[in-house]
């Protein structure tokens, strides 16, 4: 099967990931370990597709700048077509303090930079857009940005990662412009306004809202998925012991993507993109090259 050219449109940033040798401990230096790599969830999604084999155009916002520069230096060598406005801000870092267990306990995230990506610019580079039938989209975009690109682009299939509770909320109420919507049950329950426990109702809401298909994961609980065809749950194995869960998510989205252009069914894909988190999980970074080997 050909693959279809993909659009992806979002933020890149540097991470800052830093590792504690002990437990936590407020208001003190702790003794640990800081790993610097590239990270941003659309750009992890992007170096984890282009390692995948696609062709991919990433419309990004990146400074002018070292960090700025070496983010496009690594994109170009994954043969990704990058397209970015000029901007005088700097390009975007998140800092993430993980505690002992390698598990997430604070982050920080300075994407001033994101909102480059405006209506303006974006409606400028409208014939580009028009050539794709598949767009990528997260939630760190602006809110007016998101309702643009849904509504104008309603006519080709649109995959969104939610990001966070709040950021859901920017596409609440256009669930029924997106193919593939992925959210965690924070994110879920956000859009649903309700505090619902069954997995299962969840997932039956978000249809019903509109969206066509729906993965819903949980941290490293079972994934609960549906569409049209009917709601079920794909079981997920637990690791216990690894480095980083920073970009797990932005794996998972990625083999979601990748086996669904592709032909393959939403539960396989699942199981595909759940190989590719589980591979990062074990990276002291954001993205790993190891993906590599999951190929098509």
């Amino acid at each position: 099967m050909i693959r279809p050219k993909l659009l992806l449109i979002g933020g890149s940033n540097i991470d800052f990931i830093g590792t504690s040798k002990a437990k936590l401990i407020s208001s003190v230096s702790n003794i640990g370990e800081v790993n610097i790599s590239f990270g941003g969830v659309m750009r992890n999604i992007t170096e984890n597709l282009a390692r995948l084999g696609n062709d991919l155009t990433f419309i990004t916002a990146i400074g002018n700048d070292n960090f700025g520069n070496k983010i496009i230096e690594n994109l170009k060598s994954l043969n990704v077509k990058i397209i970015y406005p000029k901007t005088n801000l700097p390009t975007s870092t998140y800092l993430a303090i993980n505690d002992f267990n390698h598990d997430l306990a604070y982050g920080i995230c300075d994407n001033r930079i994101i909102n480059e990506l405006s209506i303006t610019y974006l409606k400028s580079l409208k014939s580009l857009i028009n050539q794709f039938d598949h767009l990528i989209l997260d939630t760190n975009l602006n809110e007016e940005t998101i309702i643009y690109l849904l509504e104008t682009y309603k006519d080709k299939k649109i995959f969104i990662d939610t990001i966070s509770p709040t950021k859901a909320l920017k596409v609440k109420n256009h669930l029924k412009y997106i193919y593939l919507l992925k959210c965690n049950i924070y994110e879920a329950k956000s859009l649903i306004n309700k505090e619902e426990t069954d997995n299962y109702k969840i997932v039956k809401e978000l249809l019903n809202i509109g969206a066509k298909n729906i993965v819903l994961t949980s941290g490293s609980n079972n994934i609960y998925y549906g569409n049209e065809k009917g709601i079920d749950i794909v079981n997920i194995k637990k690791i216990e012991k690894f480095e980083n869960t920073t970009g797990c998510g932005d794996a998972l989205m990625s083999g979601l993507i990748d086996s669904l252009i592709t032909g393959y069914s939403l539960k396989d894909s699942i199981i595909f993109g759940d190989k590719l988190s589980k591979l990062t999980l074990m990276s002291k970074s954001a993205t790993t090259i190891e993906i590599e080997k999951y190929r098509h």
